[in-house]
């Protein structure tokens, strides 16, 4: 309810000055509307080592889990393939030993095929479905758009089971549609010149740092909503720069 009266409130309160008026929605997916991280890092392991878990190098075996170290995961949210594939095999190269690793082209290609061969198995981000869904009840609904450094056939398969409340989203801007990925301000402001509105009047709601990064460049308010593996002082340090910075999006109340 507070969500919803915000929103309402932005045109008619004009006495409160220090509030800006919001035009538009705009949200990243991967990791803010959709939970694919962990099934991102698994595509990813896949693609260099095989689909046994006993094929992962000695020194990822400790966890018996099909997930990135933390400190390459770090480096590599929110980018485009083009942009993460070579940090990433510079990291297996360097703190893991590995040899005989695909090319970069070769690694994206099959994460992709990878991670899209797991789309059922994607669920939405605590509380996405029903942000949308409160933006959506408005009586005067406020556009919103994705900007996602995924491809667009990535997206269309991400998608498939959350179509029900996708079908709201106005327009969707990929990283294949700008020069320059985030942390660069450019998809956030292509997104909101399909909108028809300002960067500035535009709400954005990210999970990681170089799209916060981005949409801050760009002029948007921005609210986080970081992986909960950051620990409270890397919280604060990192992503200082957004207006508010959130545990989830449950908690988001326009204030």
């Amino acid at each position: 309810a507070s969500f919803i009266k915000f929103f309402s409130s932005n045109d008619n309160d004009n006495n409160n000055n220090d509030k800006r008026t919001i035009k538009a929605i705009i949200f990243d997916m991967d990791g803010t509307l959709l939970d694919t991280e962990s099934l991102a890092d698994k595509a990813i392991l896949q693609a260099l080592f095989g689909n046994n878990v006993s094929s992962l190098p000695e020194s990822l075996l400790r966890s018996k889990e099909w997930r990135l170290d933390w400190e390459l995961k770090k480096q590599i949210l929110g980018l485009r393939g083009k942009e993460w594939s070579p940090i990433t095999l510079n990291y297996f190269q360097q703190h893991h030993q590995c040899q005989d690793l695909p090319t970069s082209e070769q690694l994206i290609d099959s994460w992709e095929q990878n991670l899209n061969a797991m789309c059922s198995e994607i669920e939405a981000c605590p509380g996405a479905r029903e942000l949308v869904n409160a933006v959506v009840s408005l009586s005067n609904k406020i556009p919103m758009a994705i900007a996602t450094s995924s491809r667009m056939s990535g997206v269309a398969k991400k998608r498939t089971r959350h179509q029900e409340w996708f079908q709201h989203i106005d327009t969707i801007v990929t990283g294949d549609d700008v020069v320059r990925g985030k942390p660069a301000p450019d998809i956030y402001v292509e997104a909101a010149k399909r909108l028809e509105v300002d960067p500035t009047e535009c709400l954005v709601f990210e999970d990681a740092l170089s799209g916060v990064q981005s949409a801050k460049a760009a002029g948007c308010c921005v609210v986080a909503v970081p992986d909960p593996r950051y620990t409270e002082e890397e919280q604060d340090s990192l992503f200082g720069g957004a207006d508010v910075v959130l545990n989830s999006l449950w908690e988001f109340d326009g204030r």
